[in-house]
């Protein structure tokens, strides 16, 4: 099944949900009175003054950017993301766990297993991230037969982490193909803890390697989604995701920082741009026009919540 297109389109997720656990970092208390707005510059560097104490989630970009966001005061219309040079992914059902399961041609509700594959490419055979389901669920890499697209071949042999055998239960519930043969996912597992954290899969090289923690896009609801993509250029994709959350309220989370993620033949193992603070606002719209990133954010910890217009020039690291 094709990648769906959209301005900024959200990497493959799986529809089999678990419970997330609602507790969070405990909010500020007792904010005093008489808070003003907070004061950003162009370099994105932002303070917020509550009460006595000044706000620390700052924004910080590559030297090579400019080490800066641009304020603007409108965000623009912006250009219609190419599509990927590279094989994207589809999510298919498989009717039981590899190597004995047969491969749909979609995903169906509720299946024993599920993959997302990405089409042999570049001299790489056809690769898949399987998830299967049951008494306890977990994730592991395999190859599609040639020739015969239903089928399983063999088994990668990469582990995902080397305390992975002291997991409960893994799970992925967002894949993203990337260029240069590598697949970005965010893997939910227990430790026995639950944890949440993105890794990237070097298809070539048979290597998985941790990337990052991660929170959710808390204002995109549930299900609850951790990654985001824009395609930049045709081999170039630039990656949203979250950590460091915060409680606002009753269920309502901001995440202190967003963070902005490179992936290019070029930057191959992600290149990280900028961090967004939460003082210059969370990413609620971004697009490119040209050779320029455009970003709108908000703060929802201000009450009207307060949005800012951004721009970064990218060229140096397209």
């Amino acid at each position: 099944m094709p990648l769906r297109r959209v301005p900024s389109h959200a990497p493959r997720r799986s529809a089999t949900r678990r419970v997330v656990e609602w507790a969070g970092v405990a909010a500020l208390a007792g904010i005093l009175g008489g808070c003003g707005p907070a004061v950003s510059n162009d370099g994105g560097k932002s303070s917020m003054i509550f009460g006595l104490f000044k706000s620390k989630y700052t924004t910080t970009v590559r030297p090579e950017l400019g080490g800066a966001l641009k304020r603007e005061t409108a965000y623009p219309a912006v250009s219609t993301p190419p599509a990927p040079s590279y094989p994207t992914l589809r999510n298919v059902s498989a009717d039981a766990p590899p190597p004995a399961g047969v491969l749909a041609t979609e995903r169906k509700p509720q299946p024993p297993a599920e993959a997302f594959i990405v089409d042999a490419g570049a001299g790489q055979p056809a690769v898949a991230l399987v998830n299967t389901y049951g008494a306890k669920q977990s994730t592991g890499f395999w190859e599609i037969q040639p020739g015969t697209p239903a089928r399983f071949g063999k088994a990668r042999t990469g582990t995902i982490d080397p305390a992975q055998s002291k997991w409960i239960m893994w799970s992925s519930e967002g894949v993203l193909a990337l260029p240069a043969n590598r697949i970005l996912f965010h893997l939910k597992y227990h430790d026995p803890r639950p944890v949440d954290a993105l890794f990237v899969y070097d298809i070539a090289a048979d290597r998985v390697r941790r990337f990052a923690d991660v929170t959710p896009d808390w204002a995109r609801g549930l299900p609850l989604q951790y990654l985001a993509s824009l395609q930049v250029r045709p081999d170039t994709v630039l990656v949203r995701y979250g950590s460091d959350k915060e409680r606002v309220g009753p269920q309502r989370y901001v995440n202190h920082f967003d963070h902005l993620v490179l992936f290019s033949p070029r930057h191959p193992d992600g290149l990280e741009i900028a961090t967004v603070g939460l003082d210059d606002g969370n990413v609620r719209r971004w697009g490119v026009v040209g050779s320029r990133l455009w970003l709108e954010t908000t703060d929802d910890r201000a009450n009207p919540p307060r949005s800012n217009v951004w721009s970064l020039d990218l060229t140096s690291v397209l």
